[in-house]
């Protein structure tokens, strides 16, 4: 995934979450349902709707590509 952007995000929901950058766990708010377009590892655009887990997964790492942390 390549150059991701967050599209759209709905259901915000609190939880926390545990970083290797951090020590311990921190409360944030994530969203249910998030729809992300990004590039391939053949440069085609993709356009991907994640739910659950792997949108709160996706989230997390997106944050740290823009540099914050929990």
């Amino acid at each position: 995934m390549f150059n991701p952007v967050l599209l759209s995000y709905k259901g915000p929901y609190e939880t926390e979450e545990g970083c290797l950058s951090l020590a311990g766990v921190r409360p944030t708010t994530r969203y249910e349902t998030i729809t992300v377009s990004y590039r391939d590892s053949k440069w085609q655009e993709q356009t991907i709707t994640l739910t659950g887990f792997p949108a709160q997964i996706c989230q997390h790492e997106l944050d740290h590509l823009e540099g914050r942390i929990i």
